[in-house]
Formats: structure tokens, C-alpha cells, sequence
């Protein structure tokens, strides 16, 4: 891949690659895989807005009980809800944004209402109000519409679904009757559900941003940036942070590159590590488009000088961290809790003699993204609470773990890993986004 990757549009074909996919090395990428500009990743938001609106939210809502949905935010303290509800155009809420959804029933859809001055690009049925006036406009609109169940985003157990400052709940509970007041309740489901469950078209469009990530990937990890000897673990890093800008795409955290090496980890200088023949190196690597997060962990050997591969012993534990990839989504099928896919992928590892650590997290609008998660690093007895919850078809899960193997090549050397891989979860099974990593990228 050339280091002048044209901005033009990339929309990925719906064809699934299959679970053994191998990533293309970097001289087999081609200038087809590109990336949108904003002005071409507009329509595409919006289209699959509407869709989410018409068809995803009234499932939602009745899913969960809720007939009113009320989504309140300001302006630099945004609810991490509304991110995934308006157009490219709206960078963050203004002032005060106050959202409605009214499930009108079946047949009739949810009813989407903007109490403010915006319809943020046409999403909303906006209701025009001086922004201190929008509670009052806000409860004639409740009393008018009579819900039941007022979901509203607060939650002590799930961090997507408590974005309501005290602040303005204190001013919705002021501006309601008692009868209203009484109504409210916890939306944290209905929060969790609307960002975890994606659209067919949604996973299309995502195939597309994951390949651009692994092709910067297999760029970093080429002799286009590195040069043995030369090149510190420093610079490839900001290397492909710069690349990222230069793309015009976003990132939700700065890139890690690591240096792992025959004799021990070396000691960082001044500008870091100098990267040698022989060298094991891993990336933890995130890109934002189109809104979505990704977030990918790849492995690189620098080839020793008459080699033309990395040793046996560092592809056989490869193998077995693609090893605990398989056993973790065999055991992670829908209706499964996150804490019952990482007991049992662990138990199954143990049984194989892998040294396993498992820390699978849910992606999309974010990074570490509403869902069940698969362990943490520091949870590997089950995550509580949030562990409990069950895998549901249509979501996206960023596979994260990594095994420990010693190397005999490097003196019997214990090495970590760790690989991470975005996958969706679907009504059929499991399927990378954009295959997985097999096989070091090699830096001659």
C-alpha cells in the first residue's frame, strides 16, 4: 500500500469473511480500499439514522417497557447516548438538547422530538423553544402524551446509560407533577440495547472502516516505516497517529507499540526503543469513522538476517492465541452471559495446557462499548453485574485476550500473545469483521 492512500469512498461488500481469514500483507493491499470524506459519510448517517429510528427503537422500547424515552443533555457533558443519534453535521449537543421519543404503538412507530431550536439536520420533529422555557414546553408535551413508563438514562451499573447530570434531574423533576415524577425510571437497558444492537447495512459499512485500520497496521509494520536498527517503537506509534489525521478519520486512544526480544523486554531510551532483527513487536491500534470505533492488537517479526520467516516458536504461539480466539467465541453463542463464555473458554484453555487471559469488551459507537463484556484483565473470575448480561445477535464484540508460551528459540523465554480482533455476533454465528491475524507481519 502506497503512503499516498487516496480520501475517497469505501463502502465494504456485505460478503463475510470467513472465521481462518488471513490479513493481506502490506504489498497486497490495493488503492480500492479507501476512505470516505466526511461530505460522503453524511447521507450514509442519515440513512442509517432513519432506519435505526423506524425500525430498531420501537422494538427496543417495547422490548423494555418504556412508552416515553426522554435523552437530556448539554453542551461539552454530552449523554453518551446521543452521539449515535444525530447527523455528522451536529458535533456535540448544544446548550441544553432535550430529546422525546413517544412510542405511538404498533403500526405507528416512536414519535421524535427536538424541545429546543434544532431538528439536527431533519432527525426531529423540533417544537421551537427559548432555551429557558424548555422544561415547561417539556412537561406540557408529557402531560399531553400521558405515558406510563418514562425511561430516563441514569444507572449505577452501566456507564453508557447514565448520562442525566443531577443537575437537570433536579430541573425534569421540578418541571413534572408528582403524577409524572412517579413514572420515571431507569432507561439503562433500553441505553444499553439501542448502542449494542446494529443494523445489517451498519456491519457493511464497518467491514469498510476495519479494513483501513488493518491496512495502517500492515503499513506501520512494513520497511516503508520501519528501519532496523534506526527506528524506535516511538516513532511507529506517532507515525500512525499522524496517518490517522492525515486520513481525516478519528482515534478514541493514543497507539501502543511494544518491543518484545530474545533476553527480556528492553529498556525504553530517550526516544524510545530501537527496534532490532529479531524483535517481536505488537500493536494496540483504534480508529473512529463513520462513527464507529475500532480496535485491533497485531503482531510483527523483524526477520534476522538469512531468514525469511519468524522462528517455529513464535508461530506455534501465535497459533495458540488464534487457539484461545476459537475457544472464546465458541463458547461466547448467543444467549450466553459474557461470564459464562469466559468460564468456559478458560476451563477449555486450562484443559489444552494454554496459559490464557481473556478480556473481551463490546464495540462500536465506542470504543469499549454498552454490552456484556467477556472478562477483564483484572476480572478473570467474571465480571459483576455487566458479566451477567446476555450476548445478543447483531452486536459487535472486540475479541481481546492473549496467551503466554515459552519460546524454545529464545531459550525457553516466556512470551505474551496478545491479539484483538473486531467481530460481529450474528443471528447465525460469529464472523470477523475484517479476518483475523495468522501469521506475523514480517519487516525484512
Amino acid at each position: 500500500m502506497t503512503r499516498t492512500l487516496a480520501l475517497v469512498l469505501l463502502v465494504a461488500s456485505s460478503v463475510a469473511v470467513p472465521v481462518s481469514g488471513q490479513l493481506p500483507r502490506p504489498e497486497q493491499t490495493t488503492p480500492d480500499n479507501r476512505v470516505l470524506t466526511h461530505r460522503q459519510e453524511d447521507p450514509l448517517i442519515r440513512e442509517r439514522l432513519a432506519e435505526r429510528f423506524d425500525h430498531l427503537l420501537p422494538e427496543l422500547m417495547r422490548r423494555e417497557g418504556f412508552d416515553m424515552w426522554l435523552v437530556i443533555t448539554r453542551e461539552y457533558n454530552s449523554d453518551p447516548v446521543f452521539r449515535s443519534m444525530a447527523p455528522i453535521t451536529t458535533y456535540s449537543s448544544r446548550r441544553r438538547t432535550i430529546l422525546m421519543f413517544h412510542d405511538l404503538g404498533p403500526g405507528r412507530g416512536v414519535e421524535r422530538i427536538s424541545v429546543g431550536r434544532s431538528d439536527y439536520q431533519g432527525t426531529f420533529d423540533v417544537h421551537r423553544t427559548h432555551n429557558d422555557s424548555q422544561y415547561v414546553n417539556l412537561a406540557r408535551l408529557v402531560e399531553e402524551r400521558d405515558p406510563e413508563r418514562i425511561g430516563i438514562n441514569v444507572s449505577d451499573r452501566w456507564n453508557h446509560a447514565d448520562g442525566l447530570t443531577h443537575n437537570e434531574y433536579l430541573r425534569l423533576t421540578d418541571a413534572l407533577s408528582d403524577k409524572y415524577v412517579d413514572r420515571l425510571e431507569s432507561a439503562e437497558m433500553l441505553a444499553v440495547g439501542w448502542l449494542e444492537s446494529k443494523l445489517p447495512r451498519e456491519t457493511d459499512q464497518y467491514r469498510g472502516i476495519m479494513r483501513v485500520a488493518h491496512q495502517v497496521i500492515a503499513e506501520a509494520f512494513s520497511n516503508e516505516v520501519i528501519v532496523p536498527g534506526v527506528t524506535t517503537n516511538e516513532d511507529v506509534r506517532w507515525w500512525m497517529r499522524q496517518r490517522v489525521a492525515e486520513l481525516g478519520l478519528g482515534q478514541w486512544f493514543h497507539p501502543s507499540v511494544n518491543v518484545q526480544r530474545r533476553g527480556g523486554t528492553p529498556e525504553p531510551g530517550t526516544h524510545g526503543i530501537v527496534i532490532e532483527r529479531g524483535d517481536m513487536l505488537h500493536t494496540d491500534f483504534g480508529i473512529i469513522g463513520l462513527g464507529f470505533s475500532t480496535d485491533t492488537q497485531h503482531n510483527a517479526y523483524v526477520l534476522l538476517p538469512g531468514e525469511t520467516d519468524a522462528p517455529p516458536g513464535l508461530k506455534a504461539g501465535l497459533a495458540k492465541a488464534n487457539r484461545l480466539q476459537d475457544l472464546t467465541m465458541m463458547h461466547a453463542a448467543v444467549g450466553a452471559t459474557g461470564n459464562q463464555a469466559l468460564a468456559n473458554a478458560l476451563a477449555q484453555a486450562h484443559e489444552e495446557g494454554i496459559d490464557a487471559t481473556i478480556y473481551c469488551h463490546p464495540i462500536g459507537y465506542h470504543g469499549h462499548g454498552a454490552g456484556p463484556p467477556i472478562g477483564m484483565t483484572d476480572y478473570q473470575d467474571g465480571v459483576p453485574v455487566r458479566g451477567d448480561y446476555q450476548l445478543r445477535p447483531n452486536s459487535w464484540h472486540s475479541i481481546e485476550l492473549n496467551a503466554r508460551v515459552a519460546v524454545p528459540e529464545w531459550d525457553g523465554q516466556e512470551v505474551r500473545f496478545a491479539l484483538e480482533e473486531d467481530a460481529a455476533l450474528l443471528e447465525d454465528g460469529w464472523d470477523w469483521i475484517d479476518g483475523r491475524q495468522t501469521s506475523f507481519y514480517l519487516i525484512r
